[in-house]
């Protein structure tokens, strides 16, 4: 099989993590022996529209290329909303199977874009496959497009976790003060205040913990100011940390919480990276991270924005006995497996096999 792959999202020498999930999906699909006959991907973030404009124009003309001289099976591509123009104008010529991979809101949640919405409903008529990254993200789609049936549909998790990466180090340290785990860009819809809240709480009930925030973003100062505000000296601020890096934090957390409450979080990620560690996940009970999470079986699920359950159900793990605590975190090690990037690469390439035949 040869595939064409599109992606506005792809890693840079300056910017590695940037669509990392595109750069792995690849290469796991290359070591099981699909070929790439043609790439047409934008690298790196650009700072000022200018870059930008230009980097998207230069994409633009990458496709048209090989959609005209290069020989494929599939063209597979990366979020649809940012190559809508490229691809309303190639429909007409359209005469290999194409497949379009969606991660979020790129598709859905465009109801005050109702022109755009027009479009990408002509473009997903003459589509093969739809491929999203969760059974959530799949109702989604099809109550969005309800002219898509459930076989046009196929839910994958963006790559998959790679074991060599996120993989159990060493048996935990039960008997020490439970140590809470945050890993996010920080933006208010990450819920970083209702875990802050809930660890208010809980210095309040006098339960003993420590915490660790890692990731970047525009809310960062926010986060240092309530941090000071309310005197949490046992919360470790780290700031970005490189993928690589994570693995250790993952490791020594005892709970990684999720307090995320956007709808277009198809997946979650990092609440499965955590669980390939033994790490159990507290999530809200929504989108992605409800359909990898048993309520009080690999971890727990929690209305969203409610800093009172959150505290809760961090309080019932504290006062579990070291053997449950151990069989918890077997669960989220069991509850992963499905989500290894060989297992997903596998079943992805059976299914786009069977669009050839």
């Amino acid at each position: 099989m040869k595939i064409f792959l599109i992606s506005n999202m792809y890693p840079s020498q300056n910017d590695g993590l940037f669509g990392v999930f595109v750069k792995n999906f690849k290469e796991e699909v290359e070591a099981q022996g699909v070929e790439f006959s043609a790439v047409s991907v934008i690298k790196g973030k650009s700072n000022s529209a200018f870059k930008k404009s230009v980097k998207y124009i230069t994409h633009y003309l990458s496709i048209l290329k090989n959609f005209t001289f290069k020989s494929y099976d599939v063209l597979y591509l990366h979020y649809l909303t940012h190559h809508i123009p490229i691809l309303f104008f190639l429909i007409p010529f359209k005469s290999k199977k194409w497949v379009i991979n969606t991660h979020g809101n790129d598709i859905v949640h465009l109801e005050n874009q109702k022109f755009l919405k027009r479009i990408a409903c002509t473009i997903l008529k003459r589509v093969d496959l739809v491929v999203v990254p969760s059974s959530y993200f799949k109702k989604e789609v099809l109550k969005n497009y309800p002219f898509l049936s459930d076989h046009d549909v196929y839910a994958s998790p963006s790559g998959g976790v790679d074991p060599k990466v996120f993989y159990v180090k060493n048996n935990k340290n039960h008997e020490k003060n439970l140590h809470l785990g945050f890993v996010s860009r920080f933006i208010e819809e990450k819920g970083w205040k209702t875990f802050l809240e809930a660890l208010v709480k809980l210095q309040k009930k006098g339960v003993l913990f420590k915490a660790t925030i890692a990731g970047k973003g525009p809310d960062e100062e926010q986060i240092k100011s309530y941090l000071k505000e309310n005197k949490l000296s046992q919360v470790n601020f780290l700031g970005f940390v490189k993928q690589n890096e994570l693995i250790h934090l993952y490791n020594d957390f005892d709970l990684y919480i999720f307090p995320t409450y956007r709808e277009g979080e198809s997946l979650g990620l990092t609440g499965v990276e955590a669980m390939s560690c033994g790490t159990p996940v507290i999530a809200c009970n929504m989108a992605g991270p409800s359909t990898y999470i048993e309520h009080e079986v690999n971890g727990y699920l929690f209305q969203p924005k409610n800093s009172d359950q959150l505290s809760k159900y961090i309080h019932a793990f504290a006062q579990k006995s070291v053997l449950e605590r151990e069989e918890m975190c077997q669960q989220a090690i069991n509850s992963a497996e499905n989500y290894k990037k060989d297992i997903v690469a596998e079943k992805l390439i059976i299914r786009l096999d069977e669009l050839l035949k």
